[in-house]
């Protein structure tokens, strides 16, 4: 019979609850602490391309998310002045959405849908948990409380502003701003009559981008009676930094757009539109998700937090927790444990990292001034050139891919286990304490 982990998952948001999900559908006993005392998921929409809704219907859930979701009938990359360039994210094109579609949800609807799965697989969800250390070695966590939980395996999955993160590297590792923000503006569109400019934006589920100098805009439909527009904007480092989502000034966010498109402008101006703002953040690419102990790993955001570029932060987070289901899915013994953590290590550390680079390269290309480079952009968007682009990142299903590299391991490795690196040919274990803590 295969052994059945008893899983340890710090942090209850997407990435968290996701991993949750893959591992406790394959059999593992799963418990999730979560140090806020309220679950809730800051911004508003979300997009999910096929990478991500394969997973959730690996899962089960994705029936229960498509009742909350809006599946867009077409896309278009337009210049800021409102050209027109390219009909892309090819987000309908049968080839790449007909197995697994792409949506756009509101992030707390996605929430929702995702813990109704952990009560149907029994999955433990501890909220006011708040870890205050690690002994990587048995593994275990200590909560504030004093309280400690053992298990097999735990699951760093606690954001971009991660303590998990910290204690595995041995010191604090916040994020930082390169001095990108938000501005999310929520405008209801029951008023958005035929005879109004943005009657096109509203009468058909689409998602519309515009690039322009600094930056670029996004529309959508999310919770079927609201436009959410996103602009991503460069402001230098001399901006004040802005944890999660505070009220501002639709003025503040028009001075930025002021020679764009006119279509948006009246978007904006659809009375009861309300507009947010806050930083975005990246982190340094830890050099290793995985203790070396091989009972711990680093997922989502706390190990390659995105920026919302290319629609795949979420997606990556899934990406995660399908490799880890697909691995454990199969026959994974208690002391193969570290070796299943390293082949998915393996797995997916350079395709994220792939993706996050790729991610900063579509920033750039997104907020390019006029000029030379603008223009052959602009051209290659007209020639379908970013296809490929869509096609490798939504046909790639994270869970074949993990059932596929435990195969190869167990295939290549005599009885499938090799010894952790650390553990020297004469047997002696030479390791220091593997125990850490962060306040």
């Amino acid at each position: 019979m295969a052994y059945k982990c008893h899983v340890l998952v710090v942090g209850c948001g997407l990435s968290g609850l996701a991993s949750a999900l893959a591992l406790a559908q394959t059999g593992h006993r799963v418990t999730v602490f979560e140090r806020s005392s309220k679950l809730q998921e800051i911004g508003a929409g979300i997009h999910l391309s096929p990478n991500a809704t394969r997973m959730l219907q690996h899962w089960g859930v994705l029936e229960e998310v498509l009742k909350y979701a809006d599946r867009p009938e077409a896309a278009t990359f337009r210049s800021y002045r409102g050209d027109v360039l390219s009909q892309s994210p090819p987000v309908s094109d049968p080839r790449l959405v007909n197995k697994a579609p792409y949506i756009v949800i509101h992030r707390a609807a996605l929430l929702r849908a995702l813990l109704s799965g952990t009560r149907k697989h029994k999955i433990e969800v501890r909220l006011g948990s708040d870890v205050k250390e690690i002994d990587f070695s048995k593994p275990s966590l200590r909560l504030s409380t004093g309280e400690v939980h053992e298990a097999d395996v735990i699951l760093g999955a606690d954001g971009e502003r991660s303590r998990c993160r910290g204690i595995l590297l041995g010191h604090a590792d916040p994020p930082y701003s390169p001095g990108d923000v938000v501005y999310q503006i929520s405008v209801p569109i029951a008023d958005i009559t035929e005879d109004h400019p943005a009657w096109d934006l509203k009468k058909r589920s689409s998602v519309n981008f515009w690039m322009g100098s600094g930056g670029h805009a996004v529309s959508y439909l999310i919770q079927h009676d609201m436009l959410n527009v996103v602009l991503v904007y460069a402001e230098g480092g001399s901006g004040k930094v802005i944890y999660g989502p505070q009220r501002a000034d639709l003025e503040e966010f028009r001075s930025k757009i002021s020679d764009w498109d006119p279509v948006l402008h009246e978007l904006i101006n659809v009375e009861g539109s309300v507009c947010t703002k806050w930083t975005l953040f990246q982190i340094h690419e830890p050099k290793q998700w995985r203790h070396e102990s091989g009972r711990f790993v680093l997922i989502g955001d706390a190990a390659h937090a995105i920026l919302p570029c290319l629609a795949q932060g979420a997606a990556q987070a899934f990406e995660d927790a399908g490799v880890l289901g697909g691995i454990f899915s199969q026959s994974v013994g208690r002391d193969q444990i570290p070796d299943a953590l390293r082949v998915f290590e393996e797995v997916r550390k350079p395709r994220a990292s792939d993706v996050r680079h790729r991610t900063l390269d579509q920033k750039a290309m997104f907020a390019l001034a006029d000029g030379p480079d603008q223009e052959k952009r602009d051209a290659k968007l007209r020639a379908g050139a970013d296809h490929e682009l869509f096609k490798w990142l939504w046909e790639y299903d994270a869970v074949e891919s993990g059932r596929e590299a435990w195969k190869n391991f167990t295939k290549t490795h005599e009885n499938g286990v090799k010894p952790p690196r650390w553990y020297r040919r004469d047997k002696r274990i030479i390791h220091p304490s593997s125990a850490a803590t962060l306040e």
